[in-house]
C-alpha cells in the first residue's frame, strides 16, 4: 500500500507544481503527520522532497530516526521531530506565517484520533495557501469492518485486537465536509484496493459511473487543496 500511496502523492504534486516538483533542486517541503516508523516518510524524502516527519510518540520517532541513519543520502532532506500537528501549528502562528509546508500528508492516522475535525483543521493550517493535503484512512462500511478489523485482528491476528475502532472510521463524505469546514477543497478521492492473491495494492479507477462508491468501500486516500 505504501508504494501505491507514494506514487499517487508524487503524481498529484507533479500535476500541481510541475514535473520537477519532487526534485531536490526544487526543494518543496512536506510534513508527514503521524509518521510512525517512517515508512512513507523515507519514501517521500527519497523522491527529492524536503521532508519533516512528526509523531507524538517518542518511541516512533526514535525508531524512524535510527532507521533513517541506514541511508546517508537522507541526511540532508529528512528530519524527525516528536511533536503534534497542533503544536506545529502553534509554532507557525507564533511566527506569523499562514502555513509553512508545500504539502501535508497524514496516512492512516485520523481514524485513531478523538477529534477528527480539529485534526483536519491542523493539517490545513500547516499547509501554505493552495498547497495539497493528503489524507488516507478507512471508510465505515461492512467491507471495511471485515477487511480492516475482523480478518487482521481476530482471524489472522496479524495486528493486536482493538487496534481499530469501527466507530472512528470516517466516510469520504464526512471527511470532505471536514475539509470544507477547515478551509480547503477536495480535489480527488481514490480507493486503495488490496489484492491478497498477488500481495499488491492499486488505486480504484477515477471514473466509475455505474458504481461511483465501489472503490472506496474500505481504505481510501483523499487529496484536498487549501484555499
Amino acid at each position: 500500500m505504501n508504494k501505491t500511496r507514494v506514487k499517487y502523492i508524487r503524481q498529484i504534486l507533479e500535476d500541481l507544481y510541475g514535473k520537477d516538483a519532487v526534485t531536490k533542486k526544487r526543494g518543496l517541503s512536506l510534513v508527514d503527520v503521524g509518521c510512525g516508523g517512517g515508512l512513507a516518510t523515507e519514501s517521500l524524502a527519497r523522491m527529492g522532497l524536503k521532508v519533516l516527519g512528526i509523531d507524538a510518540s517518542h518511541e516512533n520517532i526514535a525508531i524512524a530516526s535510527i532507521h533513517a541513519q541506514n541511508d546517508p543520502m537522507l541526511s540532508n532532506n529528512l528530519e524527525y521531530r516528536q511533536v503534534t500537528a497542533e503544536q506545529l501549528v502553534s509554532e507557525s502562528v507564533n511566527s506569523g506565517r499562514d502555513g509553512v509546508f508545500d504539502a501535508v500528508v497524514s496516512l492512516e492516522v485520523i481514524e485513531h484520533v478523538n477529534d477528527p475535525l480539529s485534526f483536519v483543521q491542523s493539517l490545513v493550517n500547516l499547509a501554505k495557501p493552495n498547497a495539497p493535503i493528503f489524507i488516507s484512512t478507512i471508510n465505515r462500511t461492512i467491507l471495511s469492518f471485515m477487511v480492516d478489523i475482523l480478518v487482521p485482528e481476530y482471524i489472522l491476528r496479524v495486528i493486536p485486537s482493538g487496534t481499530h475502532d469501527f466507530q472512528k472510521f470516517i466516510t469520504p463524505d464526512e471527511l470532505s465536509i471536514m475539509i470544507t469546514n477547515s478551509g480547503a477543497n477536495t480535489l480527488d478521492t481514490r480507493g486503495l484496493i488490496l489484492n491478497p492473491i498477488f500481495n499488491n495494492c492499486y488505486l480504484s479507477p477515477k471514473h466509475f459511473d455505474l458504481l461511483p462508491d465501489a472503490g472506496v468501500q474500505a481504505n481510501y486516500i483523499l487529496v484536498a487543496r487549501k484555499k
